[in-house]
């Protein structure tokens, strides 16, 4: 028996005229390219502006390895290997420089817009799609991320291309839409592990559509659940070599891992986030109170509006509420998952790592802005996120103060023009180490280790060896040093969870053993010269 269509019919032109009809699609598509150009600007705008910083380092220089390295390293670290490989790949086209290892989260991020346009599209129409990929477009979080050599632009592109696989697979029923949704479903979990959450909330959802016709037609759509399962034990049986590293995986992040339990509340800040703002972002009272609640309203307002559609129908047709259910699980069920897991077992909560989840909540609230019941209320609220998104994207652009980075680029080209062959530089923490290892600054670089139960001390053994990094105590790193050569120290601002242990230990040492002679003050970074005595 077939399944029931629970969506409304879609809205064409009225008109049979073929001309008009094409002047419509052309209309719609020039729109999506004018979006799909303005997502391109905006994430190539200002790319090289920051330094290279820690995070991005190590995946350059991760990437910077042979396969085989790459698969050791990321199986005993916090993320699996797909985002390295596919780097790996591009790095050795075009090579290593800032612009062009950032221009590859660039182009998912872009094709991550245009991914969402055709879920939307798929879901209620070419409307409320443009609105949708218009948000993802000027988003900051997502322009963020498309700026930064990491695998969260990628995720989002996949989480896209998995509910638009999924929709299409549940819909049409066919054996090769399983397979996509399969291929979407293993891409992303070899992105990144959260990846299993989005999972869960379509397997969620899959099991409600189930006993919803069920409980409903007095059946079971059985030829759907069997193809259901066996796309499932396909995903299984080719994720099972690296399901083995994440049961690993799992003991390491529950006995070492810096992030702090979350509020209960940021089931609301996630929004404040995916619209207008982004998690590097530091922003004062009073925005941030009033972006928090602006986001409080938002959500409210959009799930009362998606509330309304799924319940009530118009004009005697019956709303879409398969696909606001769809959309509504997706956005919210991974989020309560990890909250959930946050308190029951370890903090796991990462904004950037539910980035899978902006997909349909981007959707929904454009689908809120096309068919809103109540016209005169939600201008006051998305007018003003506009305002604020654009805010924050100026900020983002033109101002240092706005981002925990270091300005590690200036401080290395600072140590270059100035050290002579066989100076050392000394760094208290892998935070500034693997930037100027990744810059290729002059002279032998070299890490103290880390203080003792120092939650940033996060990196395992095989994961030092894959990208390099070797503690060295301070005494042993300046024994080589000859009389005329110089020890040029990087500090940084202790992190989150971290005191000045290292700064006292090492810079003591330094100044009863040789000279101050200057220092050097860059964003984030102070650089101490030091000389024999």
């Amino acid at each position: 028996m077939s399944e029931p269509i629970l969506e409304g019919s879609k809205q064409w032109p009225a008109t049979n005229s073929p001309a008009n009809l094409f002047s419509v699609l052309s209309g719609q598509n020039l729109i999506l390219f004018a979006i799909i150009f303005l997502a391109f600007l905006l994430r190539f705008f200002q790319l090289g502006y920051r330094s290279v910083w820690y995070d991005e380092s190590f995946s350059i220089i991760l990437a910077r390895q042979d396969f085989g390295t790459i698969l050791n390293g990321t199986a005993h670290d916090y993320h699996p290997p797909l985002f390295y490989l596919v780097l790996s790949i591009w790095l050795k086209i075009f090579g290593e420089g800032v612009y062009a290892a950032r221009f590859l989260s660039l182009l998912f991020g872009v094709g991550a817009v245009w991914v969402l346009y055709l879920l939307a599209k798929n879901l209620f129409g070419p409307k409320t799609a443009l609105v949708a990929a218009f948000i993802a477009a000027i988003a900051p979080f997502q322009v963020l991320y498309s700026q930064e050599v990491r695998m969260y632009s990628l995720e989002f592109l996949l989480g896209g291309w998995l509910i638009l696989s999924f929709y299409r697979a549940y819909r049409r029923d066919s054996w090769q839409d399983w397979g996509w949704f399969g291929l979407s479903a293993i891409l992303a979990l070899y992105n990144l592990y959260f990846s299993l959450f989005s999972l869960t909330a379509l397997g969620l959802f899959f099991a409600g559509a189930m006993l919803y016709y069920r409980l409903t037609r007095k059946n079971w759509l059985t030829r759907k659940i069997q193809r259901w399962l066996i796309t499932h034990l396909i995903i299984f049986g080719l994720y099972l070599p690296w399901l083995f590293v994440l049961v690993g995986q799992i003991g390491r992040v529950k006995n070492s891992y810096w992030i702090s339990r979350p509020n209960p509340l940021e089931i609301f800040r996630l929004l404040n986030i995916f619209l207008y703002n982004t998690t590097n972002l530091t922003v004062d009272a009073p925005f941030d109170l009033i972006g928090l609640l602006l986001a409080v309203f938002l959500l409210l307002f959009t799930l009362q509006a998606a509330r309304f559609r799924l319940r009530s129908g118009a004009k005697g047709r019956v709303r879409r509420s398969f696909e606001i259910a769809l959309l509504l699980t997706c956005w919210l069920a991974p989020l309560l998952i990890v909250l959930t897991l946050s308190y029951l077992f370890t903090p796991i909560y990462l904004e950037r790592s539910l980035i899978m989840c902006a997909v349909p909540a981007y959707i929904l609230v454009a689908r809120v802005i096309t068919t809103a019941n109540r016209p005169n209320l939600w201008p006051l609220l998305f007018v003003p996120a506009l305002a604020l998104a654009l805010i924050s994207l100026y900020f983002y652009y033109f101002s240092p103060d706005y981002t925990v980075h270091y300005d590690s680029a200036a401080a290395s080209s600072w140590v270059a023009r100035n050290s002579q062959p066989g100076d050392i530089v000394i760094h208290i923490n892998k935070l500034s180490y693997l930037p100027f290892v990744y810059l290729k600054t002059p002279g032998s670089q070299f890490v103290v280790p880390e203080e003792p139960g120092n939650s940033h001390d996060d990196l395992s053994p095989e994961t030092q060896k894959a990208i390099g990094l070797q503690y060295t105590p301070i005494e042993k790193a300046v024994s080589s040093l000859g009389k005329q050569n110089a020890i040029w120290l990087v500090l940084t601002p202790p992190q989150p969870g971290q005191t000045d242990y290292q700064e006292r230990i090492v810079k003591g040492y330094l100044d009863s053993h040789f000279k101050l002679h200057s220092l050097q003050t860059f964003f984030g970074e102070t650089i101490f010269l030091y000389v024999s005595l």
